[in-house]
């Protein structure tokens, strides 16, 4: 996705974004070459046993026995496990004649292999400007265990939207302190037509925000949040040190 600058940024000096790959530098409404990159870095229902009846009954003997009666045991508690279920993604928009797409999608991004609430995952690294802003743009696939990082030099009140998007994304937002503020189950839009304006297309596209400033945003293949089932809150352990030191 691209990051995108808010609704009024957006009409007035806003460059081509896409998905959630577009950042913008307002508060949130309502409801991505680069540099070198130094190495790097829950379900179903709790399910309860029967408790064990107690046995009774009559002894070999014939003779009436009283009932032995156990102590009750408490229903178990199954651990919280995380789906393996990866379902079939949905075949990416095909643009029509009459359609515009205001990006090429990227191309040799630096990449790095980071774990990502408990999965190891090959990132894309969007670290300046022109990355961040076209960011998924013009993708026909979100391989599963890939992703794409967003790093921004600074905290900020961030918006993405999926502007030329071609394909459903899971978007993570996370502060300064590598910790989840904003988890999004981004859905792509109706690619802009040629009858329609570039205000018009942008004002209408929905935009994925964070309540308080994010410095990273994380992309991931669509039901990523779904199956792993991260939490607002949850602590990602990347060591962001090296990135920040380099993103522009």
């Amino acid at each position: 996705m691209r990051s995108s600058v808010s609704l009024v940024c957006a009409l007035l000096a806003l460059s081509p974004c896409c998905l959630l790959s577009h950042v913008a530098s307002a508060e949130p409404p309502k409801g991505t070459q680069q540099p070198a990159v130094p190495p790097a870095s829950s379900t179903p229902p709790q399910g309860e046993s029967p408790a064990s009846p107690p046995s009774g009954g009559k002894d070999a003997g014939g003779s009436d026995a009283k009932p032995e009666t156990k102590p009750e045991t408490k229903p178990e508690t199954r651990p919280e496990t995380q789906s393996t279920t990866r379902p079939a993604p949905k075949p990416a928009t095909v643009p029509g004649p009459n359609d515009v797409l205001h990006a090429a999608a990227q191309k040799d991004l630096p990449r790095r292999t980071y774990t990502i609430f408990g999965e190891s995952f090959d990132c894309e690294l969007c670290l300046e400007p022109t990355s961040r802003d076209i960011g998924m743009a013009a993708r026909t696939e979100f391989p599963e265990g890939t992703a794409m990082i967003f790093v921004h030099p600074r905290p900020r009140m961030l918006n993405y939207w999926m502007k030329d998007c071609l394909i459903d994304m899971d978007i993570v937002m996370v502060d300064r302190n590598g910790v989840v503020s904003a988890l999004h189950e981004a859905v792509r839009e109706k690619l802009r037509t040629k009858d329609e304006s570039l205000a018009d297309y942008q004002a209408r596209l929905p935009l994925y925000g964070t309540p308080t400033p994010a410095k990273y945003v994380i992309e991931l293949p669509p039901g990523t949040i779904a199956r792993l089932k991260p939490k607002v809150g949850q602590r990602i352990d990347i060591d962001w040190k090296p990135l920040d030191a380099i993103a522009k």
